[in-house]
């Protein structure tokens, strides 16, 4: 079975597309609870701050990967899994330092984590010449 990894990272990135609006709205609707919530809080501004840089960073991955991707598939490629990096990042700072972390946070961080994984394993089998994509005409 030949596998298609470019195909396979687009099909990624799209359904990162679809699943970014929920995600979004999502954290940002628990980071306005946590500010808002009589439970202390330490370094809500920190947790914030980190949760936008993984908003920002995922909206920047989305809207270069689509604007680009025709001209430049290699370097949109690099782009995208040098931010999908910045995700995991934000990902193990929730886990490792954010406190309190809330169950929906957990699901979310979890599904991250499995679409960024399989993210990475495909936009790297992309650089790689034994799976490079043969044309037949």
């Amino acid at each position: 079975m030949k596998v298609d990894p470019e195909l396979m990272f687009e099909c990624l990135i799209y359904i990162n597309a679809f699943y970014y609006p929920v995600f979004a709205s999502a954290e940002f609707i628990m980071v306005i609870a946590k500010y808002q919530s009589i439970r202390d809080t330490p370094n809500i501004e920190q947790d914030g701050a980190v949760c936008f840089a993984r908003l920002i960073g995922e909206i920047l991955k989305i809207l270069v990967f689509y604007r680009w991707k025709e001209q430049r598939r290699k370097l949109v490629t690099a782009f995208v899994l040098l931010m999908t990096f910045l995700t995991v990042a934000t990902v193990v700072y929730a886990f490792g330092f954010q406190n309190p972390l809330l169950k929906l946070e957990k699901v979310l961080c979890c599904l991250t984590i499995m679409l960024t994984a399989t993210e990475i394993v495909f936009g790297v089998l992309f650089f790689f010449p034994c799976f490079k994509k043969v044309d037949y005409y």
